[in-house]
């Protein structure tokens, strides 16, 4: 911003030097040529140097008076709507500071020079350089005023705070700062984005707050570049950087390196809880930035950090069941899937994904959340078919988290839970794992054949895009092409007879 700002004072001073250049050539040529006495009424009538010099100290006084009456306003305002931190980022910018310096200098000058004036006294150089001055100031006006709107623009607050954080990081890492001290700076300026964040959503402002979103992952992005260098005092925290923590907690982030990663994902989880309650459409964001920061991690062998994003996913379902938001539980299910798709060589981590799904779609059932847990079978089983597909030792404990999932409550049969697990046994025997396979046919053995063949054709006539428009748009009941003779070769091998008390039980 401060280079346009320089191009644009440049190209109007430019404009204003040749236009009045040429003018003066033109109406000078005109004369004559006349000389420099001719031209000036130095040491003829000073009176008249007064009557040139006092509109120009009038102009200054009102240009000044604009400047400090429009900065006045729209600074409170703006940092009223955004953050508090906009008045310091303002005073300490240096354009600003300059310009207004310059401005208060030119009136003060003319004014001056004005008073130096007398009957056989006439200050030429200071005159011409009053009048330059004034030039320079008019080509400065126009673009300054651009600067100042452009200032309080909040995506330039975002990328001035984003700046002025990784800056801190940056020396930090260099040993040219405190890093006591410089905790406390980046603990601001990461909360002021949440700010923004915040107060983005509450005047449903989603650019804003998704931009706000992005730059905290640019953060850390940034932040896992110099984590290695930084000194061991920048690990330690104390209970005023996070007000409310436990000793133990305060502790335990001190241990995994990890509270600069709980400030940033901190703004993001409360940037989710505001769009939960509010714009429930922009929670995607949060989770999907969450998601992408969680896939870095695990690209820099960061597992404290990874570990974090992950529990920061179980506080946004926690959240999300909480409200009965169906919408936000639909999503971040999704994301969930999404990064244990990308976690699917780290077993262990697996391992645990698994059971957070298996814990939360329970928790959604106590909340009365009947669609959320089939949500959940459908995208844990997409986890554990990427998991068989590569081999992974956690496949066999997510599929036991699969199909501890229940697919009935009493007699009513939730249909789209067993085409979930009529999915994965599908996928089982065209890979010809016929042990996992039985698995999932001894797991629906209490489900009516009608049942089986209703969700048989359901699933065998489903279209790739869902019917209305979503989030994921993909239908969950899709299945390829290529896979559907598998599936019907295990819908088929589901040969049930009735029991005596009308349950479904298969035969050998």
């Amino acid at each position: 911003m401060r280079k346009l700002f320089m191009r644009s004072f440049a190209l109007a001073f430019v404009a204003f030097a040749l236009l009045f250049g040429i003018e003066f050539f033109v109406e000078w040529r005109r004369a004559g040529y006349p000389g420099w006495g001719a031209m000036s009424w130095a040491g003829v009538r000073n009176d008249k140097l007064i009557d040139i010099l006092s509109p120009m100290a009038r102009a200054y006084n009102n240009v000044l008076a604009m400047l400090i009456a429009t900065i006045g306003l729209a600074i409170p305002l703006t940092a009223n709507m955004h953050t508090p931190k906009l008045i310091e980022m303002f005073l300490r910018d240096r354009v600003n500071r300059w310009v207004l310096t310059f401005m208060a200098f030119g009136a003060a000058h003319v004014l001056w020079v004005e008073n130096m004036i007398g009957p056989d006294f006439a200050p030429t150089w200071a005159i011409a350089i009053s009048i330059y001055l004034a030039l320079v100031g008019w080509a400065l006006l126009i673009p300054y005023f651009f600067y100042v709107v452009r200032f309080v623009d909040p995506s330039r607050l975002l990328i001035r705070l984003r700046e002025d954080a990784m800056d801190i990081v940056k020396v930090v890492a260099a040993r040219k700062r405190d890093p006591m001290e410089a905790q406390t700076a980046l603990a601001v300026r990461i909360g002021q984005i949440g700010t923004i964040i915040i107060k983005s959503l509450d005047r449903n402002d989603r650019d804003v707050a998704a931009e706000g979103a992005w730059s905290i992952k640019v953060l850390l992005d940034h932040y896992e570049q110099h984590k290695s260098r930084m000194p061991k005092e920048w690990f330690v925290v104390d209970r005023a950087d996070f007000v409310g923590l436990s000793d133990e907690a305060l502790e335990m982030l001190s241990e995994t390196k990890t509270w600069y990663e709980m400030k940033c994902l901190l703004q993001l989880e409360y940037g989710f809880l505001r769009g939960l309650h509010g714009s429930g459409d922009t929670v995607s964001t949060f989770s999907d930035a969450t998601r992408v920061i969680a896939c870095r991690m695990d690209g820099h062998h960061d597992e404290q950090a990874l570990r974090l994003a992950i529990r920061f996913f179980n506080n946004y379902l926690r959240e999300a069941i909480k409200a009965k938001n169906l919408r936000a539980v639909y999503d971040v299910f999704h994301q969930y899937r999404r990064l244990g798709r990308e976690l699917v060589d780290r077993p262990e981590l697996l391992r645990e994904i698994g059971r957070h799904f298996s814990y939360y779609a329970g928790m959604a059932r106590t909340y009365g959340m009947v669609f959320a847990p089939q949500l959940a079978i459908f995208d844990l089983g997409y986890v554990t078919r990427r998991a068989y597909e590569r081999a992974s030792p956690a496949a066999g404990e997510l599929l036991k988290e699969v199909l501890s999932l229940p697919h009935r409550t009493g007699d009513d049969v939730h249909s789209m839970a067993v085409k979930a697990k009529l999915i994965l046994g599908g996928f089982f025997v065209e890979n010809r794992w016929e042990t996992e396979a039985s698995l999932v046919r001894a797991n629906l053995r209490d489900i009516p054949r009608s049942e089986i063949e209703t969700a048989e054709a359901a699933l065998l006539a489903a279209e790739r895009s869902f019917f209305e428009v979503t989030d994921r748009q993909l239908n969950l009941e899709y299945v390829p092409p290529e896979r559907r003779e598998p599936l019907r070769k295990f819908c088929g091998s589901l040969t049930i007879a009735r029991n005596s008390g009308g349950h479904m039980v298969l035969t050998d």
